[in-house]
């Protein structure tokens, strides 16, 4: 059982089991979207985490990083004849590099403020986005075909597959990352920056790299995003999809690998499960209320978040249980609790 209780590991069992267990209920065509969807976000969450999460900065323009890598990859696949190997690369590349580039301006604001200049740089870049149509198609969008690795013509269905394996992939390097004295060093940063600093922490450098490592991820999940779609424009990575990545990380746990999963999909699910509710299935932009309803309550309720809900129940369960060993004990023989 010790070995089940390895990280790495667990990330490896919910890899295989996100890709056979579709393959055993026979899911349609339609879920297979839903579940890559799930996967893809996942991604960006996971580097958002490494913001939010460890290093406790807030970017609101991380869904133009996804864009970022979405247009270059399928640029120098579609356009340059390229091999996706090369174009998943470039997509992580790049977007790091420009996401290093804007940090040694904006990590010299904090809390709201960096924010408020992430917010504008997003507003900018989807501006770009539309704009410089003769590489991104502009509003028309651009469109990618699926990808081809080694001869391989991938379908819907092992582009799932392949989404799967990058996000188990990235899972267990971000735990190997945070394990590290790097990563130690960030979450003792978000603890308290005096303390850090007193440690010889150097704040911006640990933050810079914070920042640059969330928009490769971000890459990385914008290139899978439009070989898995096929297509997309510039609304697709506005404000709406960054407050996505915020609240996914919010909802599924700060700080943890696999909350920014969970989160991802509560995001995803709940929409789709209540779409037949009377009423609220009738509330346009039903997704968008929820995603602002559920960062409110559990920032309010339950700041931990879903991903540590089964260990409190079973720690509630478990202290719920020796109480009551120990009152049985004490009224059947006469002992009390120091029995």
């Amino acid at each position: 059982m010790k070995l089940f209780s390895h990280k790495p590991i667990q990330y490896c069992l919910f890899g295989i089991l996100a890709i056979v267990l579709p393959m055993l209920l026979n899911v349609k065509g339609s879920t297979f979207t839903l579940l890559a969807s799930i996967g893809i976000i996942a991604i960006a969450s996971l580097g958002f985490n490494i913001l939010l999460g460890f290093s406790g900065q807030i970017s609101l323009g991380h869904g133009a990083f996804m864009g970022m890598g979405a247009y270059v990859s399928a640029y120098l696949v579609e356009k340059m004849n390229l091999p996706f190997i090369m174009g998943l690369v470039m997509a992580a590349i790049i977007p790091l590099l420009v996401g290093f580039i804007l940090g040694l301006i904006a990590l010299r604001l904090e809390g709201h403020y960096l924010a408020i200049a992430t917010l504008g740089f997003a507003v900018v870049i989807e501006e770009m986005f539309a704009e410089f149509s003769q590489y991104t198609g502009g509003w028309s969008g651009t469109k990618a075909g699926f990808p081809v690795i080694f001869g391989y013509k991938f379908d819907k269905t092992s582009v799932y597959m392949l989404v799967v394996l990058v996000l188990v992939g990235l899972m267990i390097a971000t735990y190997n990352f945070m394990k590290s004295s790097t990563g130690r060093a960030l979450v003792a940063m978000k603890k308290s920056e005096h303390a850090a600093q007193a440690m010889g922490v150097s704040l911006f450098k640990y933050k810079l790299l914070a920042f640059s490592l969330s928009t490769m991820y971000a890459g990385i999940a914008g290139s899978l995003y439009i070989h898995f779609f096929r297509f997309c424009e510039p609304k697709l990575w506005g404000i709406s999809l960054s407050l996505d990545l915020l609240a996914s990380v919010v909802i599924g746990g700060l700080g943890t690998i696999g909350g920014a999963v969970v989160g991802v999909a509560f995001l995803k699910l709940l929409p789709t499960l209540l779409q037949g509710v009377p009423i609220l299935g009738d509330i346009h932009g039903l997704a968008f209320v929820l995603t602002g309803v559920s960062i409110i309550v559990f920032i309010m309720f339950y700041p931990k978040g879903l991903i540590n809900i089964p260990a409190d129940l079973i720690k509630t369960f478990k202290s719920r249980s020796k109480v009551h060993k120990v009152t049985k004990g004490g009224s059947g023989h006469g002992i009390g609790v120091e029995d």
